[in-house]
């Protein structure tokens, strides 16, 4: 995971993880809810990112609960601190990652693995017989029904890109199968986008991304400098509207 293109060592790391929290911690709490985490359980959480999922499952599971909270680089994960939390510095391909948990969760992380089919089974290999796994990734296809022109080949440039760099913009929707075939039972999955304007958090969000990535998406050739411009301006143009890519959270109870 040493090529991860998003590091927590850029510089405008600590911002984007806030404000993708900020986007995405609402539903997935809801969905961690909804799966019944209550007072005892023992959690995981991978790719925790800053850890706020994690304080989420630590005040729930409470004093007689624990939660190991995990990445593969840990260092906002450090600034963490309750009794009951534990940071761990996990790669995914390879660590021992325990086993017996309540629950494994984590947040858009299979993306950016290329080994993410067998991740997903070390994942549900942790957790016990009874216990509930819960994955939220993205999948890319509300940004391609912009009406605007040149957003859309920024969009395909993008996913060419991403693709030619072994990332899966479209595995959400592959875990609830997936799941299936590992054994688990009552899986659901929700797919949830919002529309944004430019200057809005999204849009600051995305930003930021495009701030990290920048030289190598130019670099490939697969979105010109012109489309690249023109997408940054709408970025910051308040009255424009589009898709946010949808988010999809997947999860399952593994069968007795």
């Amino acid at each position: 995971m040493s090529d991860y293109v998003l590091p927590h060592s850029n510089p405008v790391e600590d911002e984007r993880l806030a404000i993708m929290s900020a986007m995405l911690d609402p539903q997935m709490c809801f969905r961690l809810a909804q799966l019944g985490v209550t007072e005892g359980w023992n959690c995981l959480e991978v790719a925790a990112g800053n850890g706020t999922i994690s304080q989420w499952l630590a005040e729930r599971v409470g004093a007689s609960g624990h939660v190991v909270t995990s990445d593969i680089d840990t260092r906002f994960l450090e600034r963490c601190s309750r009794p009951n939390l534990e940071v761990k510095k996990l790669d995914l391909t390879q660590d021992a990652l325990g086993d017996g948990y309540d629950l494994v969760c984590g947040r858009a992380f299979l993306h950016h693995i290329p080994e993410r089919i067998d991740v997903v089974a070390r994942l549900a290999a942790a957790v016990r017989p009874g216990g509930a796994i819960l994955i939220e990734e993205p999948d890319f296809h509300p940004v391609l029904a912009t009406d605007n022109g040149t957003l859309r080949l920024f969009w395909e440039g993008f996913l060419a890109w991403s693709a030619s760099r072994g990332i899966d913009y479209f595995i959400g929707r592959r875990l609830g199968a997936l799941l299936q075939r590992l054994g688990f039972a009552d899986i659901e999955v929700h797919g949830e986008t919002i529309l944004f304007n430019g200057g809005s958090p999204t849009a600051r969000y995305w930003r930021l991304v495009l701030q990290e990535l920048g030289k190598s998406i130019l670099d490939s050739g697969f979105v010109s400098e012109t489309v690249w411009n023109e997408t940054l301006s709408l970025l910051d143009n308040a009255e424009f509207w589009t898709w946010q890519n949808s988010y999809v959270t997947t999860s399952g109870k593994k069968r007795t």
